[in-house]
């Protein structure tokens, strides 16, 4: 990977996730905070409303008590004749009509005490039916009456209140939504059944209680009681009365809640299509004659949400310019930088693969400027200083090629001049005349500037080197040459082969008791051209030969030192190799194949080069 995809890699891990993670965690903390403290008021709230609740149906229970705390049935039920109508049993005996008005008016101002009262009806054993009805509704008969699910539960109680709410048996609750009231109407004095007593509450004291703990507004809290059918027998909003509390929510899986629990339980749910917190409450009204209600309070997350929304958007704002500053810096500092350094590694690849001409360009005043032009100022010391040693190594080169020239031409000289004087001192005039003239002819040849001359010249000068020793060794050696002429014109080091052959008469053919012999020869090989000095002389140990090929020692190493001159025998061997490494290069050189007894075979190898047209000039 990249160092730029490493560097936003790690960017974004440890930046913009923790960015991520921390703003999540602080909007679901802070979330979870505020749900918390809210379920605790909502307990309070809830337990306040449903302490309301319970006053309001005492205070109904209150009044529906005063009617069978009369001394007999049948004061209750004239009180509710005068102000009311009997049925069927018109035929009874009735009181005159002052006392039909004075009860009339005791009726009504009973009846004022509670003024939420809708209607009152008195089912008598005897099938008597007496109703006082604020109301166009028409109360239900006995025999509907008998078909309400709780209406055993009512006898069972015998005088103990049983509350219907609205809805909850619809033929009872009729259009005004009305809460009911059943109960068994006692003798005081016999504790018998006298019949049956039906009052229905129009509560509007539940509105002004509601009102009280509602803000007002969009985002209004909601309030439901519950029956324990699931049916919704009251709604503040009046939009859920009569439905089932299932098409909304389900309040003992979703909520949890159980039917003698007294604590309120709370949960995040969608509530008609909005993100609400749903608390729930048992009212616990059982004492009073109420069935399992429950009241549900919906609270719209936007309104418990207010201010925290407001500040997790400006969070949100704040660290979305955040990441995008952090972004931008990313983009403007730290990539210009990475790619600073991408662009000062490739110029330092440059500069391993020997482009010494590579330059960072230098931009800016900051510390990537003062780096690119410290590269560019090493790379040009560097060039520099490899000018100044290839320079210094070619001068080095040269002062060899001088030194191993200068170290050949003293050598054979010597050897030419000792031959020469033998012929002097034998009055051999002739011989030392033309003896003079081939040695002249290779000092002509060597005090030549050039490093290199044609072959052609340089087998003039072995012929010449070959033709003094033959006058000195006479009886000692023959040799040939052969090289094809269309090779002539190719170039050579000059003073090449000479050493060769003289290395055979002088080593390969001491001590021999027969005719040595020569062979010079060349042929192409590839792209090059190879030479081959031939002897059939002594030969060279196995012990040098070994050392010579294992650790590559030069020929001039071989031999040591005369024990008589103490010269350095074998001198213009080492040196050829050595010319031959430094001028053409480690490919060509010299190679050694030999055996004791056997002779020796030089094989010299040069790159071919193309013929001089007419030669060189001498």
């Amino acid at each position: 990977m990249s160092l730029s995809k490493r560097i936003f890699a790690a960017f974004f891990a440890f930046i913009i996730v923790p960015l991520f993670v921390i703003g999540s965690a602080s909007y679901l903390v802070f979330q979870k905070i505020a749900q918390d403290k809210y379920a605790e008021q909502t307990e309070l709230t809830l337990k306040a409303i449903g302490h309301n609740i319970s006053s309001m149906i005492k205070e109904a229970n209150y009044f529906s008590d005063f009617w069978t705390m009369e001394s007999s049935v049948e004061s209750v039920e004239q009180s509710l004749e005068s102000g009311g109508s009997v049925k069927p049993d018109d035929s009874a005996k009735s009181p005159d009509y002052a006392q039909l008005m004075e009860k009339k008016t005791l009726s009504q101002r009973v009846l004022l005490t509670f003024p939420g009262i809708k209607s009152i009806t008195l089912y008598r054993k005897n099938n008597q039916q007496i109703t006082v009805n604020f109301t166009n509704d028409k109360p239900i008969t006995r025999a509907e009456l008998a078909k309400f699910p709780n209406y055993a539960d009512m006898l069972r109680k015998n005088g103990s209140p049983v509350w219907l709410g609205p809805n909850e048996v619809p033929e009872l609750s009729s259009e005004h939504n009305v809460f009911t009231q059943v109960r068994v109407v006692l003798d005081i004095d016999t504790l018998t059944n006298q019949g049956i007593l039906v009052s229905r509450f129009k509560m509007n004291e539940l509105d002004r209680i509601f009102s009280l703990y509602g803000p007002q507004g969009q985002s209004d809290r909601r309030f439901l009681i519950v029956a324990g059918n699931g049916n919704i027998v009251f709604d503040n909003d009046g939009q859920a009365e009569g439905k089932r509390i299932s098409d909304y929510i389900d309040i003992e899986k979703t909520i949890g809640i159980k039917e003698n629990s007294t604590s309120s339980k709370s949960k995040t749910l969608t509530f008609e299509g909005r993100k609400s917190i749903v608390s729930v409450q048992n009212l616990q009204l059982q004492r009073l004659g109420v069935g399992d209600w429950k009241l549900v309070m919906i609270t719209p997350w936007q309104y418990l949400s207010g201010e925290m929304a407001v500040f997790m958007r400006w969070m949100v704002a704040i660290t979305i310019l955040s990441v995008v500053l952090a972004l931008m810096f990313n983009l403007m500092f730290i990539r210009r930088t990475v790619t600073f350094i991408v662009r000062v590694v490739r110029a330092m690849r440059q500069v391993e693969r020997g482009d010494l001409s590579t330059r960072v360009p230098v931009v800016g005043k900051d510390e990537t400027s003062s780096l690119a032009s410290g590269f560019n100022s090493l790379v040009t010391r560097v060039s520099e200083l490899l000018d100044d040693v290839k320079q210094e190594q070619s001068r080095k080169r040269k002062a060899e090629m001088m030194l191993l020239q200068a170290q050949i031409k003293p050598h054979f000289l010597f050897n030419a001049l000792e031959s020469i004087n033998i012929l002097a001192v034998q009055n051999e005039g002739r011989k030392v005349s033309k003896m003079v003239q081939r040695l002249a002819n290779i000092f002509r040849i060597s005090i030549q500037q050039k490093e290199e001359i044609t072959i052609e010249q340089e087998l003039e000068h072995l012929q010449s080197y070959l033709e003094i020793q033959k006058y000195r060794f006479e009886e000692l050696f023959e040799y040939t040459i052969d090289v094809p002429p269309e090779l002539m014109g190719n170039r050579i080091l000059k003073l090449t082969l000479q050493p060769l052959v003289e290395n055979s008469i002088q080593h390969g053919f001491e001590g021999i008791d027969y005719m040595g012999e020569i062979h010079v020869s060349a042929r192409v090989e590839g792209q090059d051209i190879a030479f081959y000095v031939q002897d059939n002389g002594i030969g060279v140990p196995e012990v040098q030969l070994a050392r010579f090929v294992s650790e590559g020692m030069l020929l001039d190493k071989m031999y040591g030192e005369s024990a008589e001159t103490g010269e350095r025998r074998g001198l213009g061997v080492g040196n050829v190799a050595d010319r031959l490494r430094i001028h053409y290069g480690s490919p060509y050189g010299l190679t050694l194949c030999s055996a004791p007894g056997h002779g020796t075979i030089i094989k010299c190898l040069i790159p071919q080069e193309a013929a001089t047209v007419g030669g060189d000039t001498r």
